[in-house]
């Protein structure tokens, strides 16, 4: 038996021991306690959901562009009005959606830095995209509502088709919106300079235009007053365009998706936030990718997210407070699906499509 009074002696071999190690990084964890994390209710995460803040911000953009060109229009007679509220349709609609698709995402992250510049070069896009679009969607529904009149059996003037007449005077039309729609879809991509975020929103934008399109006459049929106001009408049917642009950009981002992180917690839990460049700056400062504000541990640059060929891997950019994913302090790691990224008092959880195949 040793003698209790002998002195306690650790060599320095006990100190770079792995369960020393072990320990450290777990105090330095607790240090940084979150607390319990819990899932938000449903409401909030449907609320967060891109396509779902997209669809509504952009069917405001419909119903602003109807502000605009309302003015315009006179239902009473075929007027020099009619003329010019025909020229600006197109380019009004696509630039005030374009300009609330743009914004959107900065205003649900609090980024108005981001919010100013894309929904700026949204509003832009949009408008000349939309004067471009003049020709090649009026030629398109011409021609659609030359065969229209052919199908019908008893044209009638300033009269409203029915059978197949009607339903390909409305193909006619989706066909001219899901044209028009594309450069309100494409400018928040442009914005960020981002190929993969063009795509979203071109295909966002002609399946929504194609949608919204289709149902534009059926509204008119509905909403149409008996002496031929179609004020209403056409409110409604700039507000359904928008936001079925903003609802199909929004799950069109969430099909293509192969990455991303929840806010598990912090104040915007319940956010997602899609990877999609090939580096990502997790930060305090509006120019981050990912603005993480509200924590006075973030780093203006706190981490870096790197995608490498679909492996995604997280590096600290060496800051005081540390980043730590599933409770061990990291310079760098290679991400896993369900890793658990706590920065500050923030906590983001990490998932890829098809797990299995990506572990």
């Amino acid at each position: 038996m040793s003698d209790s009074k002998s002195p306690l002696k650790i060599t320095d071999a006990d100190l770079r021991s792995h369960q020393v190690q072990e320990y450290i990084d777990i105090q330095a964890y607790h240090s940084h306690d979150v607390g319990p994390v819990t899932d938000r209710p449903w409401v909030i995460r449907v609320i967060y959901a891109n396509w779902f803040y997209l669809a509504i911000c952009c069917a405001i953009g419909g119903a602003v562009a109807w502000a605009f060109t309302e003015p315009f229009f006179d239902d009473s007679e075929t007027s020099e009005g009619a003329t010019i509220a025909g020229i600006l349709i197109f380019p009004a609609v696509a630039a005030c959606v374009g300009l609330f698709l743009g914004a959107a995402e900065g205003i649900m992250c609090r980024n108005f830095l981001r919010a100013i510049k894309c929904g700026s070069i949204g509003l832009g896009v949009g408008f000349l995209g939309g004067l471009l679009a003049i020709l090649p969607t009026g030629l398109v529904f011409a021609l659609m509502s030359t065969i229209a009149v052919s199908f019908w059996d008893n044209p009638q003037p300033d009269a409203m088709p029915t059978g197949i007449a009607l339903l390909i005077l409305m193909m006619g039309r989706a066909a001219a919106w899901s044209i028009a729609a594309i450069p309100a879809g494409i400018g928040q991509g442009i914005a960020l300079r981002e190929k993969k975020v063009i795509i979203n929103g071109l295909v966002g934008g002609v399946l929504g235009g194609l949608l919204g399109g289709l149902l534009f006459d059926p509204i008119s049929l509905v909403f149409v007053t008996a002496d031929g106001q179609a004020a209403l009408s056409r409110l409604i049917g700039f507000a359904t365009i928008g936001c079925l642009v903003g609802l199909f950009v929004g799950l069109v981002e969430g099909w293509t998706k192969t990455a991303w992180l929840m806010m598990k917690k912090g104040p915007l839990a319940g956010k997602q936030f899609i990877l999609f460049k090939d580096t990502t700056v997790l930060g305090s400062t509006p120019k981050a990718d990912i603005y993480l504000f509200k924590d006075d541990a973030i780093e203006p640059k706190h981490a870096l997210i790197y995608n490498r060929g679909g492996k995604f891997e997280i590096e600290d950019c060496v800051t005081a407070d540390g980043t730590y994913v599933n409770g061990k302090p990291i310079n760098r790691h290679v991400l896993q699906h369900g890793d658990q990224i706590v920065m500050g008092k923030t906590v983001l959880e990490f998932s890829v499509r098809d797990a299995d195949t990506n572990s």
